[in-house]
């Protein structure tokens, strides 16, 4: 349940559904395995697992929510392939080229053919919804699969009044600021990685990893001109994230503390563990961002 990203997005206007009308809204469009025939298959799924019925899961005024997206793999080599081999037989049967019209008919004829004999393969976003503060937040580094996550809202709900959020200093300008001075807002402390693009329409970028940010060669390199892409941060002595100049958070890692939290509440089962995570996380990360919105404003 830990979430490893944080996808950001702001609503426009305030959410008005609670977990239960949220789960009824849910319901319309169910996940089912992709027919025998069928591409790609999206939908509503428990978010605490197959044991348990809710398609929305609250806790302290947040929501949980879980899409499930199944896609049978049918490469296009294997068609190409396919047809190729097709085509060859003809010409050679019927002394005839095939024309382009003939090679599409047949591509299709492959695809239905091959289809029901692919493989699947299911993945699962997880994400929640926090109305007081107005966040949608997914669990996804993509922002194409973050994309297909609002879209099917959208189509779920009938609107989804939501927007990338923005902020009055932009996250490089921020992060350029608190890297050069070594002193990001309190509680945040420098982590151990950057990221530093060049201005202009030159892309060229450097990375440091696993690098003691503070040290001469960091402040070099941005006095060459560059400006801070990605910032390595932690908040508060519980949580490690990568920021990102368009305002995502990557590579969220919550520390030991939160851990040891889990252990003292002893979850006897897979869902009360879940739930428990579900608390701890959601409560941390709404001071997280409070803060850092507070830090860009």
């Amino acid at each position: 349940m830990w979430f490893k990203n944080l996808y950001l997005f702001k609503f426009e206007k305030d959410f008005s559904l609670n977990a239960q009308q949220l789960h009824d809204e849910l319901s319309k469009k169910p996940f089912a395995p992709c027919s025998a025939t069928q591409r790609e298959s999206m939908g509503w799924v428990a978010p605490l697992g197959n044991n348990t019925s809710s398609l929305t899961h609250a806790a302290n005024n947040y929501i949980l929510l879980t899409m499930a997206r199944q896609e049978r793999l049918l490469p296009a080599a294997v068609i190409k392939e396919t047809l190729q081999e097709k085509v060859e037989d003809i010409e050679a049967q019927d002394s005839r080229k095939v024309s382009a019209r003939e090679k599409k008919e047949l591509r299709e004829d492959i695809e239905h053919e091959l289809l029901p004999r692919a493989f699947t393969r299911t993945q699962k976003i997880d994400a929640w919804i926090d109305p007081k503060n107005g966040w949608l937040i997914l669990n996804t580094p993509s922002a194409p699969r973050a994309e297909v996550f609002t879209k099917l809202l959208r189509k779920t709900l009938g609107s989804l009044p939501v927007t990338l959020p923005e902020s009055e200093v932009s996250p490089a300008t921020a992060m350029t600021q608190w890297l050069s001075s070594h002193k990001p807002p309190s509680p945040f402390v420098l982590g151990y990685e950057c990221e530093l693009k060049n201005q202009g329409e030159d892309k060229g970028s450097v990375s440091f990893k696993q690098h003691d940010l503070t040290l001469d060669e960091v402040q070099t390199t941005l006095n060459a001109g560059k400006y801070a892409a990605k910032l390595a941060l932690e908040w508060d002595e519980k949580i490690s994230f990568v920021l990102s100049e368009d305002l995502q958070i990557k590579k969220l890692k919550f520390l030991d503390v939160l851990e040891e939290q889990l252990k003292d509440n002893d979850p006897q089962t897979h869902e009360e563990h879940l739930d428990i995570e579900f608390s701890l996380m959601t409560g941390e990360v709404a001071g997280l961002l409070n803060d850092l919105m507070k830090a860009l404003n």
